[in-house]
């Protein structure tokens, strides 16, 4: 009997035996759905994951499961939104309390998701596909040579081929992106008229090194403005969501959060126990809400952590004791070469700076209120603040986990988190005296910026290192 190369990527992504009979004809059938080939999922599962992601752990399988399982329900949203069930995408950055706390409230009523970045992690990331679709936005009005962030031309080019349907409500946030909101309106312009979207923004008016969370007007605007978007949302989709549902999010949110944080000192160890890639997914749900839910994701990760702690009782690593380790801004599964470039000479960088959190992160929240308490964690979220603040944020983080240096870059693309980069790297790099390099590049999209080409910039980058920490 021919070997079934869509069941040997089920096992590899951490399914059960007895799970088979109900997911495999449904792969089958999303894989088709997302134009993925026979090839394709061969090279997922003979080539890429395996290259990239610790497969021997049974929580990092799992936690590939849990990817696996969210993209068969994306392929799904047309069959729910025939059925009734109400449509809520979103954009990353996010908060995504709001979208859980409308599945707490009405799990089979309503779909919720942020499909860009889905389609980004798992196309690239696990069958390295990606370019289809951002050729179909390129080749129908986003094009190629602005450099438009591919998640908005993904958003835009998964509607054009019908990959996802129309939402009942986009609820758009342009607290960081002003591009996210215009391409919403180029789609329902350009394409597809039935697109609702709501628009909620933040303007970018603080000093520089303004501690926004304590600033009790921006937390007050905020949470407002959180309010608006959210009743609006409700108001569309005929749902009406308890304010203690927001309060419940928050909790499991924090609940997450904490054991994030104890991984991450974990992969701060010497040696490093576990490969950047394979850590950084657990922080996705951080931001992207699972229509699927967060449960199987936190027992993957309960499960990491276990075997990750036992790798760091027994010196276990994937570099030499000693190794320098270097702090970088974002390092993105869509782009899982990055990280083993910087590992295989000689330099780990076990953390993403922008998912490790701070000490003032971690608190509770200092209100009651679920509306002030989200507008306060997101004010405290070092990539959604003022540079000047998140600058003290990335060093208190280099300090806590002992890094060797920094990197920034990989998003010049992007109109707000690209463009503070360079000052990040100045302001870091005096406060700590520490070496900080930057890269130019896309966190997800490598056309451009391939292995071939990175590899020279990312070997000095490592030869320094290594002199240095001899």
């Amino acid at each position: 009997m021919a070997k079934d190369i869509y069941e040997d990527f089920l096992r590899l992504t951490g399914f059960e035996e007895d799970e088979m009979s109900e997911y495999l004809p449904q792969w089958r059938k999303a894989s088709e759905r997302l134009g993925l080939t026979e090839d394709d999922v061969r090279f997922a599962t003979q080539e890429q994951l395996p290259t990239y992601f610790a497969i021997e752990l049974e929580g990092i399988r799992k936690l590939l499961g849990c990817f696996v399982k969210e993209t068969i329900d994306l392929t799904k949203a047309s069959e729910y939104k025939e059925r009734g069930v109400k449509i809520v995408y979103g954009i990353l950055p996010a908060i995504l309390h709001f979208y859980y706390a409308l599945k707490l409230t009405a799990p089979g009523k309503v779909y919720v998701s942020f499909p860009d970045i889905f389609l980004t992690l798992v196309m690239n990331g696990f069958f390295h596909k990606l370019s289809p679709l951002l050729e179909e936005a390129e080749r129908t009005g986003i094009p190629y040579g602005c450099r438009h962030c591919a998640l908005n031309k993904t958003r835009y080019a998964a509607r054009r081929l019908d990959i996802i349907p129309s939402p009942d409500i986009s609820w758009i946030w342009g607290f960081i992106c002003d591009e996210g909101p215009k391409t919403d309106e180029f789609i329902r312009i350009y394409h597809d008229p039935e697109w609702k979207t709501y628009i909620t923004r933040l303007p970018h008016d603080q000093p520089l090194g303004t501690v926004e969370d304590e600033v009790m007007d921006r937390v007050e605007y905020l949470a407002k403005q959180m309010k608006d978007g959210f009743e609006s949302a409700q108001r569309e989709i005929g749902i009406k969501v308890e304010e203690k549902k927001i309060s419940e999010v928050i909790a499991i949110w924090h609940r997450y959060a904490a054991k994030l944080a104890e991984l991450a000192l974990l992969m701060s160890a010497d040696p490093q126990p576990l490969g950047a890639v394979s850590g950084r997914l657990f922080w996705e749900p951080l931001f992207t809400p699972f229509n699927t839910g967060i449960e199987g994701m936190e027992k993957a990760l309960d499960i990491t952590i276990r075997e990750v702690r036992q790798r760091v009782a027994n010196k276990e690593g994937i570099l030499p004791k000693g190794a320098p380790k270097l702090l970088i801004y974002s390092i993105h599964p869509s782009v899982p070469w990055i990280a083993k470039v910087f590992e295989e000479n000689g330099v780990g960088i076990p953390l993403s700076e922008f998912f490790i959190l701070t000490k003032k992160q971690l608190m509770p929240p200092s209100f009651e209120d679920p509306y002030m308490a989200a507008a306060e964690g997101w004010l405290r979220t070092s990539a959604m603040v003022n540079p000047g603040y998140q600058a003290e944020q990335i060093c208190e983080k280099i300090e806590t986990h002992k890094f060797d240096g920094a990197v920034f870059g990989l998003m010049d693309f992007d109109r707000w988190l690209g463009s503070p980069h360079r000052l990040l790297s100045r302001m870091v790099e005096e406060k700590t005296k520490l070496p900080v390099f930057y890269i130019e590049g896309d966190n997800w999209d490598d056309r451009d910026y391939s292995l071939e080409a990175l590899r020279t910039r990312i070997e000095s980058i490592c030869e320094i290192m290594k002199m240095r920490k001899a």
